[in-house]
């Protein structure tokens, strides 16, 4: 074996080394290297490592310069073999080496690439004498870039030689192979990955991301993607401290992300990850509740319509009515924020299963540990309600919707209503007729006046002012329609402008007829064939006059 060619000089290496300085050059070798650094030719004399110009052939990771090595074709069954050998190196506590590292031509040329490392810093010439350095690891060229075309980040441990000082070699063997060129060399304390990840506070469109720094870094990379998606590792985000508030998501979307320490200059940990998260659909949780903008404010829902994600257990210890597990259905947040301070009153109606419980809380921290108010049932489906809840102007109130884990979902109607004076009550609705009724209702606060607003069935709160009426005795709705379910709601003029929560609905029907002769109606049964199953017809008459005639089908009902 020929040795040829060493350029060194007496010092301590400088990382990162991007080999963008002069290479230095024996006389009449033409073989030289970066300040500080040496090169060792053990067979195929013809082509050394050179500073690689930066084109296509001889590309650069960054910068204009890279180190390069050619291929050379040796003789049969030998192997030309190159040393690339930095300047005495002291690994650091964690001490890794770091760099970017590119082949050219695709499939395996049978070419070998090894890192090598020396501990023997004295005697004659220790930088180049190849005897001392021992392998630390070796690479065919599919696994040291299997993309092979590509830049590749390369990392080797140098943990079993902490606190020394090293020389440190990359070598390539070969005949007639691939090429082979580095950048940015670097030899570091190992960035150290993040730990613990997690995700909080997810919001409709937000979400706090989180993880543990075991190491000293202080800056992190982030890639967010959706969860169907793959990761780039192009960082989406960065921060400088161990959370992160991540915005400008999509409600109700299943997300991961990934995250990396990066210590500076070139030095990052590996990307971990990845871990799972959701933002939230409008409702599921406190981070993202339903705004109660205006009062007085009613809705029809399904807890069936939301998820059950975040709160479980008992609604809280104090305050709630209930310790028992009325969070263990699926829960819907609504919020409310009074402009003004005074009474509000909150219904749960139209329940349409039992064990239902609504909760009123101060916070979202407060989910699950103290109640403002609240109610719930058991076995029956009985209404909800907070008659008179004192509330603060400012001061945000979280209403949220639950069940206990059986029946699991829940449908209701809550109506949120400002109480200034005590409500009405209504009282049985008399001389109903066709077009118009009688209603009276109680006065309970000594009002004078009061509005109405008769409607259709399952209109729902009135959502304006109603019609002024003068008495709470037998005043007259007029204008209806014949044969018309109805229902109203009232509610009492406190004074100075303000109102009493809208009581109802109370419902009633305006009559077919009112006068016996259009009452006279008849309904026939015909059993055709008289065997109780087959052609049976039935005939609705008034006053001997058939009006219709519909098919029977079976026996069980109208065709």
């Amino acid at each position: 074996m020929v040795l040829m060619a060493f350029v060194s000089f007496c010092g301590y290496a400088q990382y990162p080394e991007g080999f963008e300085g002069a290479w230095t050059t024996q006389t009449g070798t033409g073989v030289g290297g970066p300040s500080g650094w040496a090169l060792a030719n053990v067979a195929g004399p013809i082509n050394p490592w050179i500073q690689g110009n930066g084109s296509t052939q001889q590309p650069a990771y960054a910068g204009t310069h890279s180190a390069f090595m050619t291929g050379e074709n040796v003789a049969t069954n030998t192997q030309s073999e190159d040393w690339l050998i930095t300047p005495l190196t002291t690994v650091p506590t964690n001490g890794q080496l770091r760099f970017w590292s590119r082949l050219f031509v695709l499939g395996d040329q049978q070419t070998d690439y090894f890192i090598k490392i020396s501990t023997v810093t004295t005697g004659t010439n220790p930088q180049w004498t190849l005897s001392n350095f021992t392998d630390l690891v070796q690479w065919d060229e599919l696994t040291i870039n299997p993309q092979q075309q590509e830049w590749n980040e390369k990392l080797v441990s140098l943990n079993a030689y902490v606190g020394q000082q090293v020389y440190i070699a990359f070598v390539m063997k070969g005949d007639a192979g691939d090429r082979w060129a580095i950048d940015n060399v670097n030899v570091v304390s190992q960035c150290l990955d993040p730990t613990n990840l997690a995700a909080s506070n997810q919001g409709l469109t937000t979400a706090t991301l989180s993880w543990t720094n075991p190491g000293s870094a202080t800056s992190w990379d982030i890639e967010i993607v959706p969860v169907a998606s793959a990761p780039t590792g192009v960082p989406t985000n960065t921060s400088t401290t161990t959370s992160f508030n991540a915005t400008g998501l999509t409600q109700n979307t299943d997300y991961k992300y990934y995250v990396r320490a990066n210590c500076g200059n070139g030095n990052y940990s590996n990307w971990v990850g990845p871990f799972n998260f959701s933002t939230v659909a409008l409702g599921e949780s406190c981070a993202a509740p339903i705004t109660i903008a205006t009062l007085p404010y009613s809705t029809s829902d399904n807890t069936a319509n939301y998820a059950d994600l975040n709160y479980e257990g008992s609604p809280g210890a104090t305050g709630c009515g209930v310790t028992f597990g009325y969070l263990n259905g699926n829960d819907v947040v609504y919020s409310y924020t009074p402009t003004q301070t005074g009474v509000v009153s909150i219904d749960l109606s139209n329940l349409g299963d039992t064990y239902a419980g609504m909760f009123v809380y101060n916070s979202c921290a407060n989910i699950g540990v103290s109640c403002v108010a609240g109610d719930f049932n058991n076995f029956e489906t009985t209404p909800l309600s907070i008659p008179s809840l004192s509330v603060t102007a400012g001061t945000t109130y979280y209403i949220v919707i639950s069940t206990w884990a059986s029946p699991q979902t829940v449908a209701y109607t809550l109506t949120v209503q400002q109480v200034n004076c005590a409500p009405p009550v209504g009282l049985p609705t008399l001389g109903i007729g066709m077009t118009s009724a009688n209603l009276s209702w109680t006065n309970p606060s000594g009002a004078t006046s009061w509005e109405v607003v008769v409607q259709p069935v399952i209109n729902g709160i009135p959502s304006g002012s109603g019609t002024t009426a003068n008495t709470n005795t037998s005043w007259t709705a007029t204008g209806l329609s014949p044969a018309t379910a109805y229902e109203y709601y009232v509610r009492a003029n406190c004074g100075n402008g303000t109102f009493s929560a809208w009581a109802g609905p109370y419902a009633f029907n305006t009559m077919i007829c009112e006068v016996a002769d259009q009452c006279n109606y008849t309904i026939v049964m015909t059993d055709t064939f008289g065997d109780g199953w087959n052609g049976n017809t039935m005939t609705l008459s008034q006053n001997g006059i058939a009006l219709a005639t519909v098919g029977l089908t079976s026996g069980y009902g109208p065709q």
